[in-house]
């Protein structure tokens, strides 16, 4: 896979992730709990912290491209370096 491919491919992760945890934010946590007689009882769930609300897999997948994109930026940035040094 090209360079090019991987730095879209971190850049594709790094957004669907950073959407997946802003939407995760913005929702009001809910227990949704299922009755014998077929409805749900909705209970609103207070108290949670900022790291308990933004834990999804969006931080994950955003932390993957975030790390897919700086080792290409870190390869491209090596074989700079060593044409560089070979031109002196």
């Amino acid at each position: 896979m090209s360079t090019l491919m991987q730095a879209m491919l971190g850049a594709v992760m790094l957004v669907i992730g950073g959407i997946n945890t802003w939407l995760h934010m913005g929702t009001v946590p809910i227990l949704s709990l299922p009755t014998c007689n077929g409805k749900t009882l909705d209970i609103a769930v207070g108290g949670s912290s900022w790291f308990e609300q933004a834990h999804c897999w969006g931080c994950y997948m955003f932390a993957a491209g975030l790390g897919v994109i700086l080792f290409v930026a870190y390869r491209r940035f090596q074989k700079r370096r060593s044409v560089a040094l070979r031109m002196d």
